[in-house]
């Protein structure tokens, strides 16, 4: 009876070895399940013209070397379609999956500053402000095979004084769509966005383009695979 014991023991602790070694293994070669981006860029004067097909639309449209923004992104990664998950030598993921994600934003505009959004043709320009406008904005979104992006969210612009005037924070909503390349951790976007204050009975347009580094992490063995441990 004590062997029986005995042998039963030694092949319970076998197996819940062999099952534990292939939970390692299957985690270690799992895609990661969060990534965290990275980036800064340049953005081009805001604009109020959005119809491409308008001979202005491009008019405006410059990037200045001040116009400088900072941006920030925290998504968890899913819709990985194949069991064959690729990984670089240096361990770098090199799967692509459907994120959604949190996005934040910030930026300053030099001598111009966001008001409040009137149906006039000022809109939501302040003319020349001497002082720097700092906004912020934070969005929630999707980004399709970590390639194309599509979010919407809020933005504010901070309190500025203009002639001895103290002018109240500016609310505004945002949509953005994004396209984004991957080499290696390195990761160009350019983006597009749409901003109102109203309602978005008017609105004016926005373009940035970055450079971001992604940072994947959280190793996880999806549902789908978890199947193959007690194999």
């Amino acid at each position: 009876m004590r062997k029986i014991i005995t042998t039963s023991l030694c092949l319970i602790f076998v197996f819940t070895s062999f099952a534990q070694d292939t939970r390692q293994d299957l985690r270690k070669n799992s895609p990661n399940r969060v990534l965290l981006r990275l980036g800064s860029g340049l953005f081009a004067n805001y604009t109020y013209d959005l119809d491409p097909s308008n001979d202005n639309f491009l008019k405006g449209k410059t990037f200045k070397m001040d116009n400088i923004t900072y941006s920030g992104m925290i998504g968890l990664r899913s819709g990985f379609n194949t069991d064959n998950y690729r990984f670089s030598s240096t361990g770098r993921d090199k799967m692509r999956g459907n994120v959604v994600g949190l996005f934040y934003q910030t930026g300053t505009l030099n001598n111009v500053g966001l008001g409040d959004l009137e149906k006039v043709d000022k809109k939501i320009f302040i003319n020349s402000l001497d002082e720097s406008v700092q906004f912020s904005e934070l969005q929630v979104g999707v980004v399709w095979r970590e390639f194309l992006r599509i979010s919407g969210g809020k933005g504010t612009v901070e309190s500025v004084k203009s002639a001895g005037e103290i002018l109240d924070n500016v609310d505004y909503q945002i949509l953005t769509a994004g396209l984004n390349l991957r080499f290696g951790r390195l990761s160009p976007t350019i983006n597009y966005s749409i901003i109102s204050a109203d309602g978005f009975e008017s609105a004016m347009s926005r373009w940035d383009i970055q450079i971001c580094m992604n940072i994947y992490f959280w190793k996880k063995i999806l549902h789908k695979d978890k199947h193959l441990i007690i194999n």
